[in-house]
């Protein structure tokens, strides 16, 4: 009897269990490859390394990561249904994720974190940090993957052909129904996976039972021993701070009393309207240093002295960065909202992507400065995806946001393709004149962002830094800087002319991440994390001083001191703190005489001041705010309780 024309033939080399075995060894083999090219990486390719330190030293941590990873692949696959699709999705993942861990690892020495993943959206960004010569061969690499790929999976296909539903119905529906099953069974599992840092978890209970011993104080070290898949765990989202055993609305109260009352002891001598005519200007100079700081490098020349002079005639001292390199949003979190890196969560590395999208509002200088009745305005001269600023910004309650394309000011300086300081800082100039209100700006500058090499005709020479590579992008550097300097004093000499008040706050971010090991051993790591800082002001009479290496969460304290303004509590509680802790970090702190300590090693009087500065961040963070309008508005409060 023959069989009808349109009738389903079966086909050799198809049979089920053959398949599915064939696909989970592909993806397991693979997922090992792809999690050992990971640990590689960050390793610089050095496989005694990685036994020594990775591997060897625990492989089930190595072999646990590489099941998580398989989970993800096997997601992939019964997601997309084809196997060497799923192959070279996996490796072209793999590659941009090593490449971006290794690459942040050499420029900023801290690794890739889950809140990073939001800079792979900007293909612009990245082609600007890493050159154009890197990016094509990344591109040309990723496109040699996808043609072997493709090509591969032709040829495997003639050994497992696909199932098709006209020749196998049965069959595809059952693969049909059992990669539904696999999508929702791996789901279930993603999300506990999002879920890592919550008590209880069973992933990570597992990796702990494994060995894995989480250094929050040292990011590399902790991804190095515990594997890249453990340390991108540990760094998922968590509450952005331990809730303090003592919180309650009561407790909250009594300290907002007791800053109240201080608050009023202060401002007892000082006009409640100081601020009424004063502009503020705060520049977050994008890595603004003093190299000849540096003991163990040389520069021909002075590349910052208008910014030396100012500082000595002004309040002016050494900022402490929150890390080496990188961390320019965080230094801006703490500039505007008063708020430590430090009291946060370790995991917590950016709050503007983890914490301040979360809320409607968030407590700052800018909600201040509106409540004073100054316009406020932000200038950034770049592209506004980075660090979610569009959604930031106005959480945090400015009137007005400049990006790089909305600014009247776009102008380069020879072959730097980011906007001048000069540029910025007309751009600001513009927003105080074209207004007889008092304005409060914010600016974040682009000028002396990495990548440093090639910009410039004239490059100041530096010695110290052997690395050829390295010492071109030190001496484009201090070029830069020296821009910025004469950027600097035009602004000045504009705001001297000026006849409205101004204050002016000029910090730098953080350290350029070029400098070498050698450099960076010979100086220490405090030396390595200080930026100078200043707070100008074209009127009064204040004296000259200079402080203590200190926190951004400071500035605004600077601010209203020099304009003599009345203080609100927090910022009192903040003028109180930094006369015994100026500066805070995870597990150290500066202390009174300038020295850095053990956080423990710290005065009776200093942890009294930390305890309550500890209670406040979280009641205003994460917390219920109990005392928001006390701590920044106290005379609003009172108005409220008289009615």
């Amino acid at each position: 009897m023959g069989v009808p024309k349109h009738a389903a033939r079966p086909s050799a080399g198809v049979p089920a269990p053959s398949l599915v075995a064939s696909s989970l060894l592909v993806t397991l083999v693979l997922a090992a490859l792809a999690h050992f090219t990971l640990e590689l990486w960050q390793l610089n390719g050095d496989i005694r390394d990685l036994w020594e330190r990775g591997i060897g030293d625990n492989p089930a941590l190595f072999w646990l990561g590489t099941l998580i990873v398989w989970m993800l692949v096997l997601l992939v696959l019964s997601i997309v249904g084809r196997l060497w699709i799923t192959v070279g999705l996996v490796i072209v993942t793999t590659t941009l994720l090593a490449f971006a861990h290794h690459a942040k690892l050499a420029l900023r020495l801290e690794p890739l974190y889950p809140s990073d993943l939001a800079v792979l959206a900007d293909p612009g960004f990245l082609r600007e940090m890493v050159g154009w010569s890197t990016s094509l061969a990344l591109i040309g690499a990723i496109s040699v993957v996808v043609v072997a790929a493709v090509v591969t999976g032709r040829f495997a296909e003639r050994r497992l052909p696909r199932v098709r539903r006209r020749t196998h119905p049965r069959l595809a529906l059952g693969l049909l129904l059992g990669r539904g099953c696999a999508v929702a069974l791996l789901l279930v599992g993603v999300v506990h996976l999002t879920e890592f840092n919550r008590p209880g978890n069973g992933f990570r209970a597992t990796f702990e039972g494994s060995g894995a011993q989480w250094r929050s104080w040292h990011q590399s070290i902790n991804y190095v021993r515990n594997g890249f898949v453990a340390g991108m765990l540990y760094n998922t989202d968590v509450p952005g701070m331990a809730k303090p055993a003592d919180y309650s609305a009561e407790t909250m109260r009594a300290i907002a009393d007791r800053y109240a009352a201080a608050a009023a002891a202060i401002n007892e001598k000082r006009d409640p309207e100081a601020l009424d005519d004063v502009n503020v200007v705060m520049v977050l100079s994008e890595t603004l240093t003093d190299p000849t700081q540096l003991t163990s490098v040389r520069v021909a020349q002075d590349p910052i002295p208008f910014t030396h002079s100012l500082m000595r005639r002004t309040t002016s001292g050494k900022m402490l960065a929150a890390k080496f390199g990188g961390g320019t949003a965080n230094a801006e979190f703490s500039a505007l909202t008063g708020m430590s890196l430090a009291l946060f969560q370790p995991q917590m590395n950016t709050p503007y992507q983890m914490l301040v999208p979360d809320y409607d509002t968030f407590p700052s200088l800018v909600g201040y400065f509106n409540h004073q009745g100054h316009r406020t305005v932000a200038i950034h001269p770049f592209r506004p995806l980075m660090y979610r600023r569009p959604t930031v910004y106005p959480t945090f309650g400015f009137d007005e946001v400049k990006f790089d394309e909305q600014m009247h000011h776009q102008g380069r300086l020879e072959s730097n393709g980011f906007i001048s300081d000069a540029a910025a800082f007309r751009e600001v100039r513009d927003h105080i004149d074209e207004t007889d209100d008092p304005t409060f700006v914010n600016l974040v500058t682009m000028q002396n962002h990495y990548p440093m090499a090639g910009k410039y005709a004239d490059p100041i020479a530096v010695t110290g830094v052997e690395d050829p590579e390295r010492a071109l992008n030190a001496e484009h550097y201090m070029r830069g800087l020296r821009h910025s300097d004469d950027a600097l004093r035009e602004l000045i000499a504009a705001v001297d002319r000026s006849r409205e008040k101004t204050v002016v706050v000029l910090y730098g971010d953080h350290q350029p991440g070029f400098w070498p090991p050698e450099v960076r051993a010979a100086d220490g790591q405090r030396r390595m994390r200080e930026t100078p800082f200043l707070v100008y002001a074209n009127f009064g009479s204040s004296p000259a001083r200079a402080l203590p290496t200190t926190s951004p969460a400071n500035f605004g304290t600077h601010i209203l001191d020099t304009a003599q303004a009345p203080l609100p509590p927090f910022l009192v509680l903040l003028r109180k703190l930094e006369r015994h802790v100026p500066a805070i970090e995870h597990r150290m702190a500066i202390n009174a005489d300038d020295q850095r300590v053990r956080v423990d090693e710290l005065s009776p009087r200093a942890h009294e001041l930390l305890h309550d500065y500890r209670l406040v961040q979280y009641d205003l963070s994460i917390g219920n705010r109990y005392v928001q309008d006390e701590m920044f508005y106290p005379e609003q409060v009172a108005v409220s309780a008289a009615d």
